[in-house]
């Protein structure tokens, strides 16, 4: 039974949109379940990845529940076997995207199912969103090493070390037993980006369905319960060497004014945490002729969440991630935070969180 992508019982989480062929996505953690009862599950992939270390869109598949195995998806069109051989009975098969938007975005066409397709599982009723960049799409995960001399550089990016579910977004969601939907993407400022670049910030990556592409993302849909904004990391590391790479208090705090405001007009009744981490807590100096110029991003945060209180916005929140220490928990590809760095992270926003939301 062919069955296609937009057919009412495949089961989405995470942001994607309708094509005229599929239904199409590319924020790392995008997950596509479906129940089935039979012994054999395939799906039609069309997928825009350029292919090679950087460029292959890595996927999980998970079986009833069992331990993902790791899918590589050629580029163009496919056809992937995603569970054969089963038991006939009912079963339930996800299909969770490992990899983000800078690889390519993907197209489920259809599904093909030896057997029948039925309704899919309940989802989780606690629903949240983490938005950022590069340290909430999960960059370099898979991967922890430690640094043996001050000289010693970190591997660079390769998109099969890509994995959500070792992200704090993803293990922050499952221990507060919510469904996480991860809104990200690499290099990406609040008003400017690690290349001094001012396209594609996260302020308008927030607003569309796939970041690449020009379709709005449907807010009509059901609200989150809590908002986790991690960013300024880029808006601090860009660049380096005069003060025009400084980051601009008026800039940044104009943008990130403005987002808080387009986010609470949207959700009105959402928790929204403010934080950032964990690769620096958003201090920067700079010295010239003896002369030190410092700026602190992390400040601004807490100061703009200030203002937002003063305001009478009692749903705002700053929450202060540790920073990172690669001796003691290793780095990612580079220098992002390892597993460990992640798990810390998550173990601490997932209590914020609960007492926060304590009625």
């Amino acid at each position: 039974m062919t069955v296609p992508a937009t057919d009412a019982r495949v089961q989405y989480i995470g942001r994607t949109y309708r094509s005229d062929t599929g239904v199409v996505f590319s924020h790392p953690g995008v997950t596509i379940r479906a129940r089935f009862w039979g012994d054999a599950l395939r799906v039609q992939l069309h997928d825009a990845g350029s292919g090679g270390e950087v460029g292959t869109n890595f996927f999980d598949v998970v079986i009833d529940g069992a331990p993902p195995r790791q899918l590589a998806v050629p580029a163009g069109r496919s056809t992937q076997v995603l569970a054969t051989g089963l038991e006939v009975g009912l079963h339930t098969v996800e299909l969770t995207r490992r990899t983000e938007s800078l690889v390519g975005h993907s197209e489920l066409v259809a599904l093909e199912v030896h057997g029948e397709l039925r309704e899919p599982p309940a989802r989780a009723g606690l629903r949240m969103e983490f938005v950022g960049d590069s340290i909430t799409c999960a960059y370099g995960t898979d991967v922890a090493l430690v640094p043996d001399s001050p000289s010693w550089v970190a591997p660079t990016y390769t998109s099969k070390n890509q994995n959500p579910r070792r992200s704090y977004g993803w293990l922050t969601a499952a221990q507060l037993g919510a469904e996480p939907s991860l809104i990200c993407y690499s290099g990406h400022g609040v008003y400017r980006n690690l290349d001094m670049g001012t396209s594609g910030l996260i302020p308008a990556i927030y607003e569309r369905a796939v970041p690449d592409h020009p379709v709005s993302w449907d807010f009509s849909q059901e609200s989150p319960d809590v908002i986790v904004v991690n960013a300024g990391t880029n808006d601090t590391f860009a660049g380096s060497g005069t003060d025009a790479y400084l980051p601009d208090e008026a800039a940044f705090k104009s943008a990130y004014r403005a987002f808080l405001l387009r986010l609470r007009a949207l959700h009105p009744r959402a928790h929204i945490v403010c934080t950032m981490g964990s690769m620096t807590d958003g201090y920067k100096a700079l010295e010239q002729n003896g002369t030190v110029t410092s700026v602190h991003v992390g400040d601004w945060l807490t100061e703009l969440v200030t203002e937002r209180q003063q305001q009478g916005d009692a749903r705002v929140y700053r929450h202060v991630m540790a920073v990172q220490i690669p001796e003691v928990d290793g780095v990612g590809e580079d220098w992002h935070p390892s597993f460990a760095t992640h798990q810390k992270m998550a173990d601490a926003l997932s209590q914020f969180i609960r007492d926060v939301m304590q009625p």
